[in-house]
């Protein structure tokens, strides 16, 4: 679901890319190692800010025209930011979201245990978010997947406790 709608969004895929300079809450140009996978114009995430960038450059790597702590239905809190922070597109960000932590973040940290850590996580923080059903992602003309996502899960849901219900042998009768 998350991918399906950050294609739906019209996202130019998931791309991630680092900082190679220090900004401030106000900076319009933001200088980043690579701005390819990148649209023309589009939102980056760096944080929990969203920035809308007008145009991007190479050599060197910037997004220009920068509307800091943008959201498209509010606002975010416009913030500083460091080099080495990791800028998102829109899908990227919304894979994050959906499933509770950041996999290339997980992926980097731990190294080789990160076989280990991220199904963890897949297990301790992605499936939370399912069960509670946490699409606050799903905003705008995406809330209907967000109902008819619901709808199938509560389906699921009743569905698996009836068939485990039934495999139990005291609630089966046998």
């Amino acid at each position: 679901m998350s991918i399906c709608s950050g294609i739906m969004e019209g996202g130019g895929g998931m791309a991630v890319t680092k900082l190679t300079a220090n900004i401030d809450d106000v900076i319009d140009v933001i200088t980043v190692t690579s701005t390819d996978g990148y649209l023309d114009k589009d939102v980056i995430t760096i944080g929990d800010e969203n920035i809308y960038y007008t145009g991007k450059t190479t050599t060197p790597d910037t997004f220009t025209g920068c509307t800091r702590g943008y959201d498209g239905f509010g606002e975010t809190e416009s913030a500083s930011h460091s080099i080495g922070d990791s800028v998102y597109t829109t899908d990227a960000s919304i894979v994050n979201s959906a499933l509770g932590f950041n996999i290339q973040a997980t992926a980097v940290e731990t190294g080789m245990f990160s076989t280990i850590v991220i199904p963890w996580n897949l297990l301790t923080k992605t499936l939370p978010h399912l069960v509670v059903l946490n699409f606050a992602f799903m905003q705008g003309n995406l809330a209907i997947i967000g109902v008819l996502w619901y709808a199938m899960a509560a389906g699921l849901i009743v569905t698996l406790a009836i068939a485990i219900a039934n495999a139990l042998p005291w609630w089966a009768g046998g």
